[in-house]
């Protein structure tokens, strides 16, 4: 009972030591766990060691005997301790690597969403052009594409803001200079013939200015009317023999053609329209063709049938042509190529506007063909009746 390998401490029924090799026995507090009825352990704390005890009993003689098996514990204390390190420390290492590998998704999956971000600010800004590449085919990829149409649509929009604007500033000054230019004229000769007495010749000359630029505001005035009526004009299509309903035109535009000549081929047809809305059409095509003075002075009104049931209808000139950088804008309102040749030819560059809503109406649109001193092909479909 005395090897060192195991502490021994015994004790009498009423808890009185009969032997022991335990050191401070005393501080262990021994008889808190004696117990007549169970066998019971407990661990204990003497310093800087750990013991754990294990109290029984036996029946001798009808007399209980105690018996206190006391272990140091050190070693497992020690394992625990060992164990609670390498534990933590292996916690850290788990815990720092997974911040990295959090971090590195998360960036991952907030990179696309960053990237729209960016981008939406600088679309909001005024930068409609910028876009988001992000090549995947998950939600954030469907996200990307949605968004690059919406900054398609949106960069569409401003475009054509832009241009109305643009052609509104166009459109307010040219109405600006075409009344100023006429005005001009009319008060300054009628202020000279107000004030001075004029021979007969500046009169005349004096009047005849009056009368011309009167005229042009005149028909001016009746152009704008005309363009903001069609705006909310409802036309009535009737059938229209394409032959008669030219030679009418002819004969009323002879007046217009001093130097130039107009040559009819047309192929027979019935197409569907409004005569007084086409007539304004074919009028503004034939005088803008004479203005740009033909070289061989012929203006060419050539009529023909196409596969798709409709009836094409071209005015053709050999004049001075339209710089291609011009020929998109031509249907603008107001817009002229050479401002001075317009306006003392008597043009306003309400014309081809005029017929481009006369067109819209009808469902067709003008196409406009043209090199510059070798001339002009301007041509329209409308829809033919078929017999």
């Amino acid at each position: 009972m005395e090897n060192d390998t195991e502490l021994i401490a015994v004790y009498t029924e009423d808890k009185q030591l009969i032997y022991s090799n335990i050191e401070n026995i005393d501080n262990l507090e021994i008889k808190e766990i004696l117990n007549p009825e169970k066998d019971i352990y407990c661990l204990r704390k003497l310093g800087t060691q750990h013991y754990m005890l294990f109290s029984s009993h036996w029946s001798i003689n009808n007399k209980i005997i105690y018996l206190v098996n006391t272990y140091n514990a050190n070693s497992l204390y020690e394992e625990r301790q060992r164990q609670i390190k390498e534990i933590l420390f292996t916690d850290v290492i788990i815990l720092i690597v997974s911040t990295i590998v959090i971090s590195v998704f998360s960036r991952f999956l907030t990179k696309p969403i960053n990237i729209l971000n960016n981008t939406s600010k600088e679309i909001a800004s005024g930068q409609f052009n910028k876009r988001v590449y992000i090549n995947r085919n998950d939600e954030i990829g469907e996200l990307a594409r949605n968004f690059n149409i919406m900054a398609e649509e949106i960069e569409n929009k401003i475009k054509q803001l832009n241009l109305q604007v643009k052609q509104k500033n166009d459109f307010i000054n040219g109405f600006t200079h075409e009344l100023k230019t006429p005005m001009t004229a009319i008060v300054g000769y009628s202020e000279m013939l107000r004030l001075k007495k004029c021979d007969e010749e500046l009169s005349k000359k004096a009047l005849n200015y009056i009368y011309s630029e009167s005229k042009r505001l005149e028909n001016l005035s009746f152009k704008l009317m005309q363009l903001m009526s069609l705006t909310e004009e409802k036309i009535e299509l009737s059938n229209i023999d394409i032959e008669e309903f030219m030679k009418k035109i002819a004969k009323k535009s002879e007046i217009m053609l001093t130097k130039n000549k107009l040559e009819l081929k047309l192929q027979k047809a019935i197409i569907i329209g409004d005569s007084e809305l086409l007539e304004v059409v074919i009028r503004n095509l034939i005088e803008n063709a004479n203005k740009a003075e033909p070289k061989d002075h012929k203006i060419k009104i050539i009529g023909e049938k196409v596969n798709n049931e409709k009836y094409r209808i071209y005015v053709i000139d050999r004049g001075r042509g339209i710089p291609k950088e011009h020929i998109e804008r031509v249907t603008e309102d107001f817009y002229m190529v050479d401002k001075s040749r317009s306006r003392s030819n008597g043009g306003s560059g309400i014309g081809l506007a005029l017929v481009k809503k006369i067109l819209e109406l009808h469902n067709s649109e003008l196409k406009i063909k043209s090199k510059v001193n070798e001339g002009t092909i301007i041509y329209f479909e409308l829809k033919e009746v078929v017999l």
